[in-house]
């Protein structure tokens, strides 16, 4: 019996030694040394300031400002009456912000599971074009020649995205 336990113990402290200790350091320095920048949480800096994350959504208010998903998490069934009442909340919000056009990009007005995705489609970001345009007084040709230099394609499928956080950056560039 005191064999047992005693074998028990030092397996204990070999895994301690092994599991936490040494795994997570060899797991740490090859997160640093290959894949740095989203170790660190791929965060983006402005006059050596950090403004934000490229994996983490954040909320823009402003009008001059492109506008991601909603942040609030949703766990709802996409045909239950309460979605469709919260859906056709954000049409309305969202028409009344972008009155030059006629129909929503459905990622502008529908939650994620997690409530944090940092991108929006192609089409919602042109769909923000005019709205911010007129708030900066620029041209529509110079925020979509925006777009689509940040424009990106996801790896399985043809869907075109925009990191909202990047554009918004960009187009604090041309304010400078």
């Amino acid at each position: 019996m005191r064999r047992s336990i005693l074998g028990s113990i030092r397996f204990l402290i070999f895994s301690l030694i092994v599991f936490g200790g040494f795994y997570t350091v060899v797991v740490t320095g090859v997160g640093q040394l290959l894949f740095s920048n989203q170790a660190n949480g791929s965060q983006l800096t402005k006059d050596n300031q950090v403004v934000g994350s490229t994996l983490i959504g954040q909320p823009f208010e402003q009008d001059k400002y492109f506008s991601g998903r909603s942040q609030q998490v949703s766990q709802l069934s996409p045909v239950s009456n309460e979605q469709k009442r919260l859906v056709e909340k954000r049409i309305q919000a969202e028409l009344a912000k972008n009155p030059a056009e006629k129909k929503v990009p459905n990622d502008l007005v529908t939650a994620s599971a997690s409530g944090v995705d940092p991108d929006i489609s192609l089409k919602a970001a042109e769909f923000q074009v005019s709205r911010i345009a007129n708030e900066r007084g620029l041209s529509k040709r110079v925020i979509q020649k925006i777009i689509q230099e940040k424009v990106q394609k996801d790896w399985f499928s043809d869907r075109q995205y925009v990191n909202v956080l990047q554009l918004n950056l960009a187009l604090d560039k041309l304010d400078v």
